[in-house]
């Protein structure tokens, strides 16, 4: 699933691209992929000029004038490919955007998780898609993220990825983030140390900031708007990498289950702390 650095290249990929630009009109080949009408793409889009993209979490949004938004969830599988209109029709494309330019900006998905909906602008924050996201992780001051964690008594790897706590965070970057900051995916976030807590701060900031740099990482499906994949999945230390030797002491990489998530970890240098019994 494409997690905050992909989506966020996405974004900078389509800012370039589509800010200006006025839709044609909208061709909508497979209707269940919009929420709620997809009647209403057809029937008020056409016209409109992208104003802005911005994300929030995983969610992209994309600004029309007029007061109208569309946001686009890739979820597992999703692209948004910037195409000449003679390229193609790959199999699995859902949505079209044909542009006065004579563009198109394709929306393809394998498994069909992902979704797009039409919404006015003023009332974004309202939308239950966005109204209980968390803080953005690239974003959180040092206080209020360590803060935020020890306030729960949940395992520290699922507290993560939840995105009410923290938005846009999924299994990679968690796993990269933990092994970088020496915590054990199980441990108890409200038994973690100030300083490991701190240090997880500054983890976060890392491994996002440079999966972004690498254009994200693509592990199955992942494209960015030129069709283009990432290049952090050659940067991984741990995720993907089990049986292969810890960067750090060489002892294997294991793969575990956390919150019924493959997890990938080095049971040397993210040692998992005793709870205390009474």
């Amino acid at each position: 699933m494409p997690e905050l650095p992909e989506v966020e290249c996405v974004v900078r990929g389509l800012r370039r691209r589509i800010i200006g630009r006025t839709i044609e009109r909208v061709t909508v080949h497979l209707p269940r992929i919009v929420r709620g009408s997809p009647l209403d793409l057809a029937e008020h889009l056409p016209g409109r000029i992208f104003r802005d993209v911005r994300r929030r979490g995983k969610l992209i949004i994309i600004g029309l004038d007029g007061g109208l938004s569309v946001l686009v969830h890739l979820r597992m599988t999703g692209q948004l490919l910037w195409l000449e209109p003679q390229a193609p029709l790959e199999k699995h494309t859902h949505v079209i955007f044909h542009l006065r330019s004579g563009r198109h900006l394709r929306y393809r998905d394998q498994r069909q998780f992902g979704w797009i909906q039409l919404a006015e602008s003023e009332h974004l924050d309202q939308q239950p898609q966005i109204a209980g996201l968390g803080p953005e992780p690239l974003e959180i001051e040092r206080e209020a993220f360590v803060r935020r964690l020890r306030s729960h008594r949940r395992q520290i790897k699922p507290l993560l990825m939840d995105q009410t706590i923290l938005a846009g965070l999924g299994n990679i970057y968690a796993d990269e983030s933990l092994f970088q900051a020496r915590i054990h995916p199980l441990s108890r976030a409200s038994r973690i140390s100030t300083v490991k807590l701190n240090r997880l701060h500054i983890a976060v900031g890392e491994v996002l900031g440079k999966a972004i740099d690498c254009s994200g990482s693509t592990v199955r499906q992942f494209r960015g708007t030129d069709g283009e994949i990432g290049e952090f999945q050659n940067h991984f230390r741990v995720y993907d990498r089990q049986g292969q030797p810890c960067p750090r002491c060489r002892r294997p990489i294991i793969k575990i289950r956390v919150g019924g998530r493959g997890t990938h970890i080095c049971a040397r240098c993210q040692q998992l702390p005793r709870e205390k019994t009474r």
